[in-house]
């Protein structure tokens, strides 16, 4: 329930779904341009969500700043939609979203639609109002992903893509950003040996994690009472890596680190001159990886 919503509340899919929304509408230069945010949001959330002053209003009457860790959302999204590009440049036709919550990359690319098919994994009550979403908007999708219903918690995703076109013996781009935190380390691994037996060679992964490194104090104060918000909407954070884990975890699982960046890298990448105070000033962990 805490994904979807319960009530007035949203859930964390939506907001963070919302907070892209807000993002491309008001601010100068979206780092991740994403127009179908909207669509995706109840019809009353959508009215306060174009209005800039309300916005404006929220964030100040906000207990915590949430544009802290938008943009690490945000540019981890770019991150990998940077890489699922270059995969699909080299000729890589399949896309698999873990996690996809209201991801949007299918219903805005329709520039390549005709050459990357895109399979959604999520869990069954957040797809199922995602496609009432989609249904409902104006605009046209670009492509209508696969849904592949699965919680990660008790169930195989091996089955899910058995049951579609998804072809195993061809390389796909695999992506899953934003989830682990939420997910116990038995969980994470687990999906990920599954993942690394479904890659073909050539085949790469891009994800993010929450990473256990040095903090600073208004960085600890800050992660805390996140924490507590998500608690209390009932989605807890259940995982901390450190990053030298995390890729030991990799190895295990038949899978290679081709890159590991962090929220520095982000701001380099994506945020760098902004004027508008939006960088990512908590700490992120990305990587891309490929099978052994």
């Amino acid at each position: 329930m805490a994904k979807t919503g319960e009530g007035e509340s949203l859930g964390t899919a939506e907001g963070a779904v919302l907070g892209r929304a807000t993002h491309t509408l008001h601010d100068e230069k979206p780092v991740l341009n994403d127009t179908w945010a909207i669509e995706l949001l109840g019809p009353t959330t959508q009215v306060e969500a174009r209005d800039a002053e309300h916005q404006r209003r929220l964030r100040e009457d906000s207990a915590i700043d949430f544009r802290l860790i938008l943009a690490v959302g945000i540019g981890s999204l770019r991150y990998a939609e940077d890489e699922v590009d270059r995969c699909a440049a080299d000729g890589i036709h399949q896309y698999v979203v873990l996690g996809a919550g209201f991801d949007t990359f299918a219903l805005r690319r329709g520039d390549v639609a005709d050459r990357l098919r895109v399979y959604e994994v999520d869990f069954p009550d957040v797809q199922a109002l995602k496609r009432k979403r989609i249904e409902k908007a104006k605009p046209q999708p670009g492509q209508i992903p696969t849904f592949i219903p699965v919680d990660f918690e008790t169930m195989s995703i091996s089955q899910g893509l058995a049951a579609t076109d998804f072809d195993p013996a061809r390389p796909a781009v695999w992506s899953w950003m934003n989830t682990i935190p939420y997910l116990t380390n038995e969980a994470t691994e687990t999906t990920l040996t599954e993942v690394a037996r479904l890659m073909a060679p050539g085949s790469r992964i891009v994800l993010n994690y929450q990473g256990k490194v040095a903090l600073s104090q208004a960085q600890i104060d800050y992660l805390q009472s996140l924490g507590e918000l998500v608690r209390e909407g009932g989605e807890p954070m259940k995982s901390l890596w450190t990053p030298e884990d995390f890729e030991s975890m990799l190895t295990r699982c038949g899978l290679r680190t081709i890159d590991h960046s962090t929220e520095s890298d982000l701001n380099e990448r994506y945020f760098e001159g902004r004027k508008d105070g939006l960088y990512a000033a908590m700490p992120a962990r990305l990587i891309t990886a490929g099978p052994t």
